[in-house]
């Protein structure tokens, strides 16, 4: 028997969730007091699968199709960052996106301890700065996780990058 899906309301650039709580055990969204605080990103790939049901709050059903409009307006890369989040999500790996941001923080656990990445969603064909490149990898630094490079291509396919020091 197929279990219903979860329910939410769209507010503020967020899905909220009233009764969440398998979902959090999925590393799903971020816990706020009594409800579970979906990214659209999140959502999005949720109501793709049919786990979740989106409303907005005049009460109207969200489609996959309605999400990713909706939020592409706000965040000229959230077709990549979903794109690359679906992929790492059904390779079975914890990813969490930041809003505002192409990027997804990824951990991956191992028998020694755990690795962490900070996945940068790009698109094929355009360009990033260096100065920009500079600034992901600084932030990669500092909070302690490997910088990946994520390109996807006009067919929705994803390479992966690892960016490394070299010696110099």
């Amino acid at each position: 028997m197929a279990r219903a899906a979860a329910e939410g309301v769209l507010r503020n650039g967020y899905v909220e969730v009233k009764d969440g709580g398998e979902l959090y055990e999925k590393g799903f969204g971020v816990q706020v007091g009594e409800v579970l605080r979906l990214a659209l990103v999140e959502a999005a790939y949720l109501v793709d699968k049919g786990e979740l049901r989106v409303v907005g709050e005049s009460g109207r059903s969200l489609s996959f199709q309605d999400i990713v409009k909706l939020a592409s307006r706000a965040d000229r890369s959230f077709w990549q960052k979903l794109v690359v989040y679906a992929d790492l999500r059904d390779r079975g790996l914890k990813a969490q996106p930041v809003e505002g941001t192409p990027i997804v923080l990824v951990e991956r656990k191992f028998k020694e301890g755990e690795r962490r990445y900070m996945v940068l969603c790009l698109e094929e064909g355009v360009r990033i700065g260096f100065k920009e490149l500079e600034g992901y990898i600084r932030r990669a630094l500092e909070a302690r996780r490997e910088l990946v490079l994520a390109i996807v291509d006009k067919d929705g396919n994803v390479s992966y990058y690892a960016v490394e020091r070299s010696l110099g």
